[in-house]
Parts: C-alpha cells; sequence; structure tokens
C-alpha cells in the first residue's frame, strides 16, 4: 500500500462515527483561518483549550477544512509514524499532504485534499507552545497551494490609511509594534503568521493570538487576564495571548506598506526606505522554514507581495506607545 493511501484510510478512520469510543461527544466549534471557514473537532475538553483559544470563532454556511485533533490515547495512528521518528518527514502524493515534526514533542499532521479533511495527531497529548499559538498552520498552508494566498511569517496591523505588514526576525520588535497599535485602536491581524493574497494585497488573520516576552508586560498590562498562560519551553517564558475580546478589531485588510522592524538605537521612531529584495528577504527565510512543501512556489509568492507596496526599515525606538502615530504617518504620506 501507497503511504498516501495509507494516510488517506487512516484519516477516513479519524471522521468514522466509531472513531471515538472513549469520547463519543466531539467538542466542536467553527472558525475562520485566512480565507478559509474551518469546522474544528477536539476529542477531549484539553485538547479544546489547548487550542481553541488562538482561533478567530466563528460560523459560517460552507466548510473548506473540517480539522479534527486526537491524542494517542483517541486513536492509533502510530503507523504514520515514520521509521526514523527522530526526523521529519514530508508526504506530499495524489492529493495527501502529511507533515511529521519530532522533537521533545512531536506532532503530525495531515491533510487529504479531495475530501478536505484533516487531522493534528498528538502522540504525547501536548503540544510545543509555538504550535499551540497557531495550531495546523501546515495544513493551512497546503490549502492555499493552488491560490494566489500565502501564509507568510510577518505580523500585520491596520488603521483607516490600509494595513502595515511587518517582517522580520524574531526579537526584531514585530510584536511590540503590533501590540501598540492594538493597544491604540488598530485592527489586529496577527504577531506571528498572517495570509496574504499575493495577486491583490489583500491581508486576512490567520489566528488571534499573540506571544508576549515577560520584558513587555509593563508595556502591554491590558491583555494579560488572570487566565492568560505562561509557557516555559527551554527557559524561554511567554504570556500566551489570546486577543480573541477584539471582536470586529480582528480582521484585514488592504496592503498598504511593509515595513521591517529593527533597533538601531533610535528614541522615536525613525523610517528609511528598503528595496524589494529587503522585503523578501525579510519575509522568505522563516516562512519558508516553517511550512513545510513547495518551496519554489512559497518564493514566488513571497516575491510578489513583496513588490505589491513600498517597503521601508523602521527603528521602533524605545516607546512602544510612540510607535502607533508614527506607523500613521508614514501610511498617510504613501
Amino acid at each position: 500500500m501507497k503511504a498516501s493511501d495509507l494516510i488517506r484510510q487512516k484519516i477516513a478512520k479519524v471522521f468514522a462515527k466509531e472513531a471515538f469510543k472513549a469520547h463519543p461527544e466531539l467538542i466542536e466549534a467553527r472558525a475562520r483561518c485566512g480565507p478559509f471557514s474551518l469546522r474544528l473537532g477536539f476529542a477531549t475538553q484539553d485538547l479544546a483549550g489547548m487550542f481553541l483559544p488562538a482561533y478567530i470563532q466563528q460560523a459560517a454556511d460552507a466548510v473548506d477544512l473540517d480539522l479534527r485533533f486526537i491524542a494517542a490515547e483517541d486513536v492509533d495512528l502510530s503507523a504514520l509514524v515514520p521509521d526514523a521518528a527522530e526526523k521529519p518527514r514530508l508526504l506530499i502524493e495524489d492529493g495527501i499532504y502529511s507533515v511529521w515534526q519530532p522533537a521533545v514533542i512531536p506532532v503530525l499532521y495531515a491533510i487529504d485534499l479531495v475530501a478536505r479533511q484533516g487531522i493534528a495527531w498528538l502522540p504525547k497529548r501536548e503540544a510545543p507552545p509555538w504550535i499551540r499559538s497557531r495550531p495546523a498552520i501546515s495544513l493551512i498552508h497546503a490549502l492555499m497551494h493552488e491560490t494566489p494566498w500565502c501564509a507568510v511569517h510577518a505580523a500585520a496591523v491596520g488603521s483607516t490609511d490600509g494595513f502595515a505588514l511587518l517582517a522580520g526576525e524574531g526579537h526584531s520588535g514585530k510584536t511590540t509594534a503590533a501590540l501598540a497599535c492594538v493597544k491604540a485602536g488598530w485592527c489586529y491581524a496577527g504577531d506571528d503568521f498572517v495570509a496574504v493574497n499575493s495577486a491583490s494585497g489583500e491581508i486576512e488573520p490567520l489566528f488571534c493570538s499573540a506571544r508576549l516576552r515577560p520584558a513587555l508586560v509593563d508595556a502591554f498590562q491590558d491583555f494579560i487576564g488572570e487566565s492568560t498562560p505562561v509557557s516555559d519551553f527551554n527557559g524561554e517564558l511567554r504570556h500566551e495571548l489570546s486577543l480573541a475580546g477584539l471582536g470586529e478589531r480582528i480582521g484585514g485588510g488592504s496592503l498598504r506598506a511593509l515595513f521591517i522592524p529593527r533597533r538601531r538605537g533610535a528614541v522615536t521612531p525613525e523610517f528609511t526606505r528598503a528595496r524589494q529584495s529587503d522585503a523578501f528577504r525579510a519575509l522568505l527565510p522563516t516562512t519558508a522554514y516553517e511550512l513545510p512543501g513547495w518551496p519554489n512556489e512559497i518564493a514566488a509568492k513571497v516575491a510578489r507581495i513583496a513588490g505589491l507596496a513600498p517597503a521601508f526599515f523602521a527603528d521602533t525606538g524605545t516607546t512602544p506607545a510612540k510607535i502607533p502615530a508614527a506607523f500613521a504617518d508614514q501610511l498617510q504620506r504613501l
């Protein structure tokens, strides 16, 4: 039996009525994720509590993906784990896309692109915090493959003057800038990965999550509630935020500018014109690394996105509260 046939068979088993004998009642929800509508199913309340806060819950008539989160105790999918289980594995074959992500806390993702059914399987009933903040993003990436849409590693916020896409490496200031703008009343499309249409420049949020370093707690205390979890993975503490309370301010719009945050010692935010190639280099590496499969297509989409709007290096300064006004002024000048 081909690997794709086995995976398709196992996915169908997960969606069979008798799949969850120990937990016959799925916890279900509807969500939007970029341009897609999802029907989510969780085998247990623990799994729902782990992943559901990251999703933008919203009902829709049509369903683009039926997605279920399960653990080893719920359904045995060990047959899908590669022999060399310590190594990551990607399979794209006959309408099946599957990713095995090993490490200390492994995760298996698989989707039948014909049936529009996907699974996220947790052998240890646990997932790393960065996966909980953007659950099953690789399956959304697979859904986007034959469309102009692309999930890109960036933050995005918007005002009446349009949306700014904030691209750069980790610790460059994307989250600080995004949350500062949200605190000032802007719309929020994400602080880690967002969906961008490479043809039109339309931006849509993928998730309503954000990950806040302890050093920024004082500046953004408003976003931290009594139930906000704090993750500790290899000594890296993060407040795992769900911004679902923003309601209609979680949304997208048209790309107006690409800002490449960096810290060069400015007291107040300063902007320097960047090239399309600078924006491309800021967007591509982490995007391609985090989204397995179709690297050439990813690069082509990112190149188009980098050329859709003017790009600027943005030294965001030392005072987060000054960022929104500076961003607004720069957008108004365009």
